[in-house]
């Protein structure tokens, strides 16, 4: 009895609950785009600090309203295909829709991810070890000196070692989430706290919301007349970059599996979690507008400045500030290998992707090994393919433009998913908790999520290669090592990218055809 007991209790701990799970899907959602994001939307908006806020408002209004939607899609207690996105679009779209996110999810969406996300976090590993450089105003410069390749095999090592974390360890994962989670928040509440503090000490004179601000350097500043079409284009350009920043929440649906009780856990954590980041958000944004920084370094310094502290100060606080950016990134990668592992796991497990068969018997009667195989060998090329233009560029700059792609494609699924959600709603067709609001919010959601899709795809990556603006020519893609790139090449990327996004179910279930004659899945054109 007492071995049964402690067989249970081990199962128990080996377990994900609420507070891990909401940890978790923090952890995926805020990366590093917090840190720097409010840089692009102060220049999109000509530095006005009123409706950069304005800007933020829509997008977490967007991202609630798309949380609330998905929070009723997952009521149901249907059976389903799949796991996270994929089995409640299964229930709700129907076999095409639920099939098709089934294996992009996996294949596509969280390899991608998990791919840049080590990447970068390759690069603040090597920030944190170049010397700092004095400029003559007194501020501080870190950047990268080692040379591409070095970059692309230490972010190799970081996705193998949490690859091997969540392999064997689901304790040690939900771990790294806590940590990673303080990690991030400690720095993002003291710029806010600190920005009002020292903001209002200094009488707000370098605030965006402050006309007479030093800071604006835009060629319009706020006191000029600006049309509403202007400041509309600005919003409009502002969006789809903070949309961006909201990913990922979703993919706490696929870690459903080493949930206790996952039903209500996943629509809880959702909605605990986003409001949470929502908040952090507005706060890191507030802080830095009230001060005239944009972004989390030359903040810091500004601190170290009124306190009166010298370069050597600006110069650790600089790399206590990278340390937090790498911790945040480990933080980023591990919550993406839990999604990645148990979506393609998932897949394996029903024979859903190809190669299934083959990675089933090496990871026989060991829970999540077959899936962390098979990430570790769908990871390791998608590594070798983007290692190749990023060492003869010696850049980011691939990296970066590459690791919104994921994003970007999937709001359209985002918005898709929600659409049969609000028929399903008035036609009863799968019984779901009915939430009154559900109309609206599913209203907002699609129009916002569909928006972010289209002018990216359509406008950013179509539409302005035929301008002939000169300023429309260059696409500035870049984290650290970044260069412009010509915005035809880059329009070439995406599209490139967009195809295989649509065609991956197709190529997997050909496969699936011609190597297994004989199969039980029903493909996704039958």
């Amino acid at each position: 009895m007492s071995t049964l007991k402690q067989n249970n209790s081990n199962k128990s701990s080996a377990k994900i609950g609420l507070f891990s799970s909401v940890t978790i899907l923090i952890s995926a959602v805020v990366g590093i785009g917090i840190f720097f994001k409010n840089k692009s939307i102060l220049g999109n908006n000509n530095d006005d600090g009123w409706w950069v806020l304005v800007s933020w408002i829509i997008a977490i209004i967007i991202t609630l309203t798309t949380a609330l939607a998905f929070a009723e899609i997952i009521s149901s207690d249907k059976k389903h295909n799949g796991s996270g996105l994929a089995g409640w679009a299964y229930k709700i779209c129907g076999h095409k829709v639920g099939r098709f996110i089934l294996i992009v999810m996996p294949l596509f969406y969280f390899i991608f991810k998990l791919v840049d996300t080590s990447f970068f976090a390759g690069e603040a590993v090597l920030l944190i070890f170049n010397n700092p450089q004095v400029n003559s105003d007194g501020s501080i410069t870190i950047t990268i000196q080692q040379s591409a390749y070095i970059i692309v095999l230490v972010a190799y090592a970081i996705m193998v070692i949490f690859i091997m974390i969540n392999t064997f360890s689901t304790k040690a994962a939900k771990g790294i989430s806590w940590i990673a989670t303080v990690c991030k928040f400690t720095p993002l509440i003291l710029i806010g706290i600190l920005g009002i503090t020292f903001g209002a000490l200094d009488g707000f004179k370098q605030s965006f919301f402050n006309t007479a601000s030093s800071n604006i350097t835009t060629s319009t500043k706020i006191s000029d007349s600006r049309s509403m079409s202007d400041i509309s284009l600005g919003i409009f350009a502002s969006l789809p970059a903070l949309l961006f920043t909201f990913d990922s929440f979703l993919t706490i649906g696929n870690a459903a599996v080493s949930m206790e009780k996952p039903e209500k856990q996943v629509p809880k954590a959702i909605l605990i979690g986003i409001p949470v980041v929502a908040g952090i958000y507005l706060l890191v944004t507030i802080g830095q507008l009230l001060t005239g920084q944009r972004d989390v370094y030359t903040f810091f310094e500004y601190t170290v400045d009124k306190c009166g502290g010298g370069t050597n100060v600006k110069t650790a606080i600089n790399i206590l500030v990278g340390c937090v950016i790498m911790l945040s990134l480990f933080g980023s990668i591990n919550a993406m290998t839990i999604g990645a592992v148990r979506s393609i796991q998932a897949g394996i497990d029903s024979e859903n992707i190809m190669g299934a068969t083959l990675f089933k018997k090496w990871g026989k009667n060991k829970p999540l090994r077959a899936g962390c195989l098979y990430g570790l060998t769908i990871g390791s090329i998608v590594c070798l393919l983007m290692a190749i233009p990023t060492i003869i560029l010696n850049s980011d700059s691939v990296y970066d433009g590459v690791s919104n792609l994921p994003t970007l494609f999937f709001f359209v699924i985002y918005a898709t998913v929600v659409m049969f959600g609000l028929i399903n709603h008035y036609s009863h067709k799968v019984q779901v908790k009915r939430m009154k609001i559900y109309p609206i919010v599913a209203v907002i959601s699609i129009i916002g999520c569909g928006f972010a899709f289209g002018y990216n795809l359509f406008y950013e990556f179509l539409g302005r290669c035929f301008t002939g603006n000169a300023n429309d020519a260059i696409v500035k893609w870049g984290m650290f090592k970044g260069q412009s790139i010509d915005r035809s090449i880059a329009s070439i990327i995406v599209w490139a990218a967009f195809i295989i996004f649509m065609s991956l179910p197709f190529i997997n279930d050909l496969c699936i055809a011609k190597i297994r004659h004989q199969h039980s899945q029903r493909l996704i054109w039958q």
